[in-house]
């Protein structure tokens, strides 16, 4: 199973105190049986998460980085992905995910990911418009 992973469900793995603690360790202990189980994130994803996490400190922000080096394949949004997430976030004016989110979803699909990990709603009608599942 391949499971792309949001900066919203990496935060609460470093993060004990965040709202999604509880969430994010139920969902992990779950996957943790599945066979073959591969995470999935962008470079982008992994700087917006750093970044996040920053904020309690340098030393949360490393602990991140090697976590999500060492359980992840941290794939590039390349220039064609971008040029796509800009366009399909132009298209989706009526809605709140952001160009990253579209970044992510396109790179889920290109990875032939199975679900996005993620608490943060907007994922939830662009992961259906792409035949994803939403874990959380």
């Amino acid at each position: 199973m391949r499971v792309f992973v949001d900066a919203s469900a990496w935060v609460p793995m470093e993060i004990a105190s965040d709202q999604w603690r509880p969430a994010i360790t139920r969902v992990m202990d779950g996957l943790k049986r599945e066979r073959g189980l591969h995470l999935v994130t962008t470079n982008w994803t992994l700087y917006e998460a750093l970044s996040i996490v920053q904020r309690r400190g340098p030393a949360f922000a490393r602990m991140l980085h090697r976590r999500v080096k060492a359980s992840a394949a941290i794939v590039t949004v390349d220039e064609v992905t971008e040029r796509r997430a800009v366009a399909n976030f132009l298209r989706w004016a009526d809605k709140t995910a952001s160009v990253v989110d579209h970044a992510n979803t396109l790179a889920a699909v290109r990875y032939r990911c199975d679900a996005i990990l993620s608490f943060d709603a907007d994922f939830i009608p662009l992961a259906a418009a792409a035949g994803l599942r939403v874990l959380r």
